[in-house]
């Protein structure tokens, strides 16, 4: 079973990365988000691993101490696989960003040829929660959608990626 990362320990790697106050904040709300959510979810008997879920969402901005661009989720991916994390970890850090990025949508944006999807119930998880946790209290969909269409037409495929992502967190959440 795949050691994690606890509260404390994922805090002071940020620090020791010099990680801006504000993206520190970003990745605590982050990870209360995805914590609430996995914990719905998982009281439907799903299997998640709310340790990996904690670590991934603190961690997953890491990158930011280097870059605010949207390289910073590979920057992350390495910083964390340099401390020797579990590769579940790093992984967050590189696929988070929108709700993936398709191998030939990366090379568009000035990335590394490869996919950067969320695989993973935890992983769409935290994606989820990254997306909808930009302020108190959570964004929408639609608020989520114009947001990153400052970045993207409406027509991209990321933005249908965000909404169906969004959509089957939700649906998720509301199977009672």
């Amino acid at each position: 079973m795949t050691s994690f990362p606890d509260y404390v320990s994922c805090i002071r790697l940020l620090l020791r990365y010099s990680t801006p106050s504000n993206v520190i904040s970003h990745s605590i709300q982050t990870a209360q988000t995805a914590l609430r959510v996995a914990e719905r979810i998982k009281a439907q008997n799903y299997l998640i691993s709310c340790d990996f879920i904690l670590a991934g969402a603190l961690l997953h901005d890491i990158g930011r101490c280097k870059s605010h661009r949207i390289d910073h989720g590979i920057i992350g991916a390495r910083l964390l696989r340099k401390e020797n994390l579990p590769e579940e970890v790093a992984r967050i850090a590189e696929n988070h960003l929108f709700a993936g990025i398709a191998k030939h949508e990366a090379i568009k944006l000035g990335l590394p040829f490869q996919d950067y999807l969320p695989v993973t119930l935890e992983e769409k998880i935290i994606t989820y929660a990254d997306n909808v946790s930009k302020k108190e209290p959570l964004l929408s969909i639609d608020e989520v959608i114009d947001r990153y269409s400052k970045y993207l037409t409406q027509s991209h495929p990321i933005l249908k990626r965000v909404r169906l992502l969004h959509l089957e967190i939700e649906a998720l959440l509301n199977n009672k």
